[in-house]
């Protein structure tokens, strides 16, 4: 049997039934904050360039936070690119990347023509998310570390398999559709901090739903597509550099989406320095700017990437420097939306701090996302703080619910009404209980601003 069919068997026996109750939450969680990030970044300039280009013609399906309808493909394209615009949707420990910017956007397109219920809605979701996962847990960290995107290069694995899914293909149509994938996949890491990051997610997202529709008309691909000598496999990643029972191994025992879990963002920037920020906040009520000497910031070496040891020269690559995000935090004892927008980055306390601030690995190694901030005043004191997961790190410290609901808010006002919004985030707490995803999509529209 190839590899895309045992994968697409795998995908295939998961049983909605069977899902903890804790999974389902999960993803209905996951899926309302990655709408709430597409909502955010509607109205962004890299949305609004991506649809110009595009000039795309109308069609049925709805664009997150704008009064437009284009064809599923397109939608599909818009919704990936504005969920990921602002870096500030979740991700995942096992693919590296962001799953849910990938998987909902063409289901959303798809449940739209369908009139699928939120049952299959969060059904199909999940399984796309155990397929990228598990492929992802045969190619991680090697292929992320060789400079691959994973949010686009695997997650659009489970943007097909989830598409397939609530399409109802056959195993061999999924299988099919599995291998088109692995021509469709696409993103260098070199690109982030550009708008190019973010078109990575639409083109996934695009690509994954384009992929099933294919393999749903009879178009066929190499069955070995993915493991054969010049497949994905050895192609993106290289002889030795994967392991495939690490992909067929331990399906829903438990989901992915329980161990290790999603994690939500509490800040808008890139989840490497996120227990950095959170390190560096717990310091900043006990000095002042001008009394610091030095910043020391150790951090796992597998967070310490190119895109995250550069320093900040635009509103956009500052999502992405370490540097910046913990000087703002020392500085505001917070880390906001409104701290990457242009003007932010020459606030002169900031800059100072900025050039400042050293790295070096941490010694103890088992806190992948762990950070420890060493603060060295004017004085010669030292102020040290040590985060061994920064808070939305999955089922380890989950991010409260009231804390979902406002950042939701927070990121729907800026497109929907802030009725709307209350109403959509319950919509989407609720989502395995909705009669028709057409529900969810005609609440957002109504009270979409422009």
């Amino acid at each position: 049997m190839s590899l895309a069919l045992e994968l697409a068997t795998r995908a295939g026996a998961l049983d909605f039934e069977r899902f903890d109750p804790e999974a389902i939450k999960w993803a209905k969680q996951a899926m309302a904050d990655m709408v709430g990030c597409a909502l955010l970044g509607a109205n962004t300039d890299t949305t609004t360039m991506a649809i110009e280009a595009g000039a795309f013609p109308p069609g049925n399906c709805l664009v997150l936070g704008r009064k437009m309808r284009l064809g599923k493909l397109e939608a599909a394209f818009v919704n990936g690119t504005s969920g990921h615009a602002l870096d500030y949707d979740d991700t995942s420990k096992s693919l590296s990347g962001h799953p849910t910017v990938i998987i909902v956007p063409g289901l959303l397109a798809l449940a739209e023509e369908l009139g699928s219920t939120g049952r299959d809605f969060v059904d199909a979701y999940i399984v796309g998310v155990e397929t990228a996962t598990r492929m992802a847990r045969g190619l991680n960290f090697y292929h992320y570390e060789k400079g691959w995107h994973p949010t686009a290069t695997l997650g659009i694995f489970g943007a097909i398999a989830a598409a397939a899914r609530l399409m109802r293909l056959s195993e061999k149509q999924m299988a099919d559709a599995l291998c088109i994938g692995a021509s469709l996949a696409c993103g260098v890491k070199a690109n982030f901090g550009t708008p190019v990051k973010p078109m990575h997610a639409g083109l996934a997202a695009r690509n994954g739903l384009f992929a099933a529709l294919l393999a749903q008309e009879g178009f066929e691909a190499s069955p070995t597509a993915l493991e054969g000598k010049q497949g994905f496999l050895e192609v993106f990643n290289g002889a030795g550099n994967y392991n495939v029972d690490k992909m067929l191994d331990g399906w829903a025992r438990p989901l992915d989406l329980l161990e290790p879990g999603i994690s939500i963002k509490k800040y808008p920037c890139v989840y490497s320095v996120h227990g950095a920020i959170d390190a560096a906040i717990a310091l900043q009520a006990a000095i002042k700017p001008a009394d610091v000497e030095s910043v020391m910031v150790r951090m796992h070496p597998r967070r310490m990437l190119p895109h995250v040891l550069n320093p900040a020269t635009s509103a956009l690559n500052a999502k992405f420097s370490l540097s910046y995000a913990v000087s703002r935090a020392l500085v505001n004892g917070a880390v906001t939306l409104d701290h990457f927008e242009d003007e932010a980055l020459h606030d002169p306390d900031v800059v100072r701090i900025m050039n400042l601030i050293q790295m070096k690995p941490l010694e103890d190694l088992s806190h992948d996302y762990g950070a420890e901030v060493t603060v060295t005043l004017k004085d010669g004191s030292t102020l040290t703080n040590f985060v061994a997961a920064p808070l939305g790190r999955g089922p380890e410290v989950p991010m409260p619910e009231t804390m979902l609901a406002a950042k939701f808010l927070d990121c729907a006002d800026r497109a929907v009404t802030r009725q709307s919004a209350q109403t959509v985030f319950e919509m989407l707490m609720a989502l395995d209980t909705l009669p028709s995803m057409r529900d969810l999509t005609a609440e957002i529209n109504a009270g979409t601003l422009k």
